[in-house]
């Protein structure tokens, strides 16, 4: 779960591989499930030794669980070597409570993949606006082009007499467009003049606690990589097409809803 998550949130940084210390000879079908969740596979993952990397040089190595740190061969390539104290859940007895173990195992990988993205030492190279916005654009191409939405490339626009970076992905009178306004990334969802930022399109699809856009880094290009996993995990009902017609009820209900505040506020 731990090399998958990698390649989800970190795709362009991140090379990841993973083995175990004593490998049981198949991918768990929990964590298979707890990854699928999210809206990604486990692709060809398969059970391997820790020996078969021995020989290889590593930035990282995270041994994750106590018995691996304590079994693990030693790494003489590695520049860097972490441990994390975490369960197994596969050792939960109760298969009832299992699969919420693999979840919750999955997000506590996830928080500490993150924490350590923030703690190695990345140059943050400072960008234009326009130019961070072209490489976020192109961390997103890969979930968008397959639901056929086409980049449109990079313009500049004047907002409140300030410069913004506006791009937009399109397909057939909706679009996903993004801004970035003094490095600071925004996404809204729209379909004709119908727009929604992207938290609170989140709410309206009850997603709110488990979205990762656009969390907290000192990065923005973050921003983009976590839209992303967003977008792969619950953006599907908008990019189909099949969830436009309640985008565009709820758009107009809570439109409706504040001309009556505003007029009631009078």
């Amino acid at each position: 779960m731990a090399e998958a998550l990698a390649r989800i949130d970190y795709p362009d940084l991140l090379q990841p591989v993973s083995a175990g210390s004593r490998p049981a000879g198949f991918v768990h079908p929990m964590a298979v499930k707890a990854i699928e969740e999210l809206g990604f596979g486990l692709g060809r993952a398969y059970s391997k030794g820790a020996d078969e990397f021995v020989e290889q040089e590593f930035d990282l190595v995270v041994t994750v669980c106590d018995s691996a740190a304590a079994d693990c061969p030693r790494w003489p390539g590695a520049r860097h070597l972490v441990h994390w104290s975490v369960e197994d859940p596969s050792f939960v007895r109760d298969e009832a409570k299992r699969l919420a173990a693999f979840r919750q195992t999955r997000d506590d990988l996830r928080r500490r993949i993150d924490g350590m993205m923030e703690a190695l030492r990345r140059s943050h190279p400072k960008r234009k606006d326009a130019t961070l916005l072209a490489a976020g654009a192109g961390i997103l191409e890969d979930v968008l082009r397959p639901h056929g939405f086409k980049f449109g490339g990079v313009r500049e626009e004047k907002a409140d007499k300030r410069s913004v970076a506006v791009g937009q992905f399109r397909r057939r009178g909706r679009s996903l467009e993004l801004q970035v306004r003094s490095g600071v990334g925004i996404a809204l969802w729209s379909t004709g003049e119908r727009r929604m930022l992207h938290p609170d399109y989140m709410e309206f699809l009850n997603a709110s606690q488990d979205m990762r856009y656009p969390g907290l880094s000192r990065d923005p290009i973050d921003a983009f990589r976590r839209l992303r996993a967003d977008i792969v995990r619950f953006a599907r009902p908008f990019l189909t097409g099949k969830g436009i017609k309640d985008f565009e009820r709820h758009f107009d209900e809570r439109k409706g809803a504040a001309a009556r505040g505003g007029k009631t506020g009078r």
